[in-house]
């Protein structure tokens, strides 16, 4: 058993009680006179070697962490495979519920992408079925349709109003939190060939979720907060890029998430973003009205010359005709 012993200070009379794993004192001169200080005790300095080891571990992880997100490939979340979180539903558990397909169309001015469908989405078979999901009055108020459309009325989308709409991830879910981040991701790439084949001016994504995802399969790495805006992105964003048949890509626009279950802005800010775009599409509209009409005047003289020419073309053959029967 440690047996306990007095060590004095000459300068100060004082006594410390100590044990025999106690080191030799040290003496440092103070206001007061001398204080005593001692070392730390062995037990001590193993305890500080093995913190300093954790520190050293902690300090190379996040160095692999930092490493891997260098290295990270579109299509696949940063620092490799994670373990889906709690609320990760796998494909088998809506495997009863069929997806809703796509409503898309050559001119699209504008690309509208969502999520996933929902279950009341997938029920219906038409995008945006839930009661509580503001999509509809969005695009109405927005200025994008000429009136509040019905879920069932997703099929005119591409021919009244050049508008089209698809899902990052094809899957029914009850909510987001049931998809994983890879999936999410994997869906870009389908983005993609949809811009380069219908090749729409733009496209929204509706959910700051599906940007991030965008981001993250074209630049490899997270999206800092001070890169992350709602509304018009910056062109060298565009989505689909096809310069070798001379398109130049869809611009990027986001907006809030339409479901009800996103409410963390104001609804005037919501139908702001919308109203944004619905002026950018109108503008557009009546810009496609002009040239169309330019065109067809274009049309009309090209076809008066050939007309008149064909018409000369005749006289001088009856005349000619004329002539020879004298």
């Amino acid at each position: 058993m440690a047996s306990n012993r007095v060590l004095r200070s000459a300068a100060s009379r004082s006594e410390i009680s100590t044990t025999d794993n106690a080191v030799v004192e040290e003496k440092s001169t103070s206001f007061k006179g001398t204080i005593d200080k001692f070392s730390m005790s062995t037990s001590e300095s193993v305890a500080s070697s093995t913190v300093e080891k954790t520190k050293e571990t902690t300090r190379a992880s996040t160095k692999r962490k930092y490493t891997d997100a260098l290295s990270y490939k579109p299509g696949a979340t940063p620092g490799g495979p994670k373990k889906k979180n709690s609320s990760y539903a796998p494909p088998s558990k809506y495997a009863h519920l069929k997806g809703v397909p796509d409503q898309l169309g050559d001119n699209m001015l504008c690309m509208l992408i969502g999520l996933n469908p929902g279950i009341a989405t997938s029920q219906a078979g038409h995008c945006y079925a839930n009661p509580s999901n503001l999509f509809w009055r969005m695009l109405h108020k927005g200025g994008l349709t000429t009136r509040q459309c019905k879920p069932q009325e997703d099929e005119i989308l591409p021919a009244e109003f050049n508008l089209g709409t698809t899902n990052i991830v094809g899957r029914p879910t009850a909510s987001q939190a049931e998809l994983s981040l890879e999936e999410m991701d994997e869906g870009v790439a389908d983005l993609e060939r949809k811009c380069m084949q219908y090749r729409p001016e733009s496209v929204c994504l509706i959910g700051k979720a599906i940007w991030e995802s965008v981001f993250r399969a074209k630049h490899g790495r997270k999206m800092t907060k001070t890169e992350f805006k709602f509304g018009w992105q910056n062109e060298k964003e565009n989505m689909g890029i096809d310069k070798k048949n001379g398109y130049p890509g869809a611009r990027v626009y986001v907006v809030v998430s339409t479901s009800g279950l996103a409410a963390g802005y104001s609804m005037d800010y919501k139908l702001q973003l919308w109203k944004n775009l619905g002026s950018w599409i109108n503008k557009r509209r009546a810009e496609r009205l002009e040239e169309s009409a330019a065109k067809e005047k274009t049309d009309e003289v090209v076809e008066e010359p050939v007309a008149s020419a064909a018409g000369e073309a005749g006289e001088a053959s009856a005349s000619t005709s004329s002539t020879k029967a004298e």
